[in-house]
């Protein structure tokens, strides 16, 4: 039995150096003075100074941003719409869960291969449209799922008493079903937008000439050579992703426990 701990002691710590070595590394070139990141020469911030100086990256983040915001607002919606329509039907949900998983197990290079082959054949000229359609729909899987999970194991007797004491649908809606879910919503709000802010392949098949986001202005810089800025650049969307991954849970942990205090009186 010890030998056994030992070895999966052992072959954890070695996927987590596999896994998190790169992004350390990376983070801490961001910082070198020494251009080539060969040895270290000294603390700096001037690769951030020379990445926020670049004008096309500053518009990339704006892309980006935008991109993220309005695609984490399409796949909550759409998302929460098919997770509440799923209680009121068991085909429903079962049709729903299907085709979530689908999209989730299906690879983006795929679906962006599909969506790039299509737009042309109807008529629909690439650009920031088409890449926000895709994302919404791509996403709106992950939020269905996460609030799917929170409805599925919701209490429906509150529901009922509140329409057995005259409410409206509407007001069973607004006041009894979105609460309980809104830490559900929060939470995939976040994550849609981290991923949406990653994203590389649905973007890059489906972008216009003026719509780089910040993924695909790395992917492309680091096809001609990598510099210290794309470090300092990869090290801000590692923090950004890590704040929002936090904030989600932070998020969902405190309406939880709102929640349940709320419940308690």
């Amino acid at each position: 039995m010890r030998e056994r701990g030992r070895v999966a002691k052992t072959v954890l710590v070695l996927v987590l150096l596999v896994l998190y070595a790169p992004l350390v590394f990376l983070v801490v070139a961001s910082f070198n003075k020494n251009p080539a990141s060969t040895q270290w020469q000294g603390f700096t911030t001037q690769w951030y100074r020379k990445a926020f100086d670049d004008v096309s990256l500053r518009r990339s983040v704006g892309v980006s941003i935008r991109l993220a915001a309005l695609a984490s607002l399409g796949a909550v919606a759409a998302g929460t719409l098919a997770a509440i329509a799923a209680r009121r039907s068991r085909w429903l949900g079962r049709v729903n869960t299907l085709f979530a998983t689908v999209r989730v197990a299906t690879p983006e290079i795929i679906i962006a291969t599909g969506l790039g082959a299509v737009l042309p054949v109807i008529g629909i000229a690439f650009g920031f449209r088409p890449m926000l359609v895709a994302h919404v729909a791509y996403l709106s899987a992950y939020v269905l799922l996460i609030v799917g999970a929170r409805a599925a194991g919701a209490d429906r007797n509150l529901e009922e008493a509140a329409l057995d004491l005259g409410a409206t649908k509407w007001q069973v809606l607004r006041d009894i079903v979105l609460p309980d879910l809104r830490p559900a919503i929060v939470s995939s709000a976040l994550l849609a937008f981290a991923f949406s802010f990653d994203d590389v392949a649905l973007s890059l098949a489906l972008r216009g000439p003026t719509d780089t986001t910040v993924p695909i202005y790395i992917f492309s810089a680091v096809q001609r050579r990598v510099t210290p800025s794309i470090h300092a650049i990869g090290a801000l969307i590692i923090a950004v992703g890590v704040v929002t991954f936090l904030a989600a849970t932070v998020v969902h942990r405190a309406v939880a426990g709102g929640d349940a205090r709320a419940r308690a009186r």
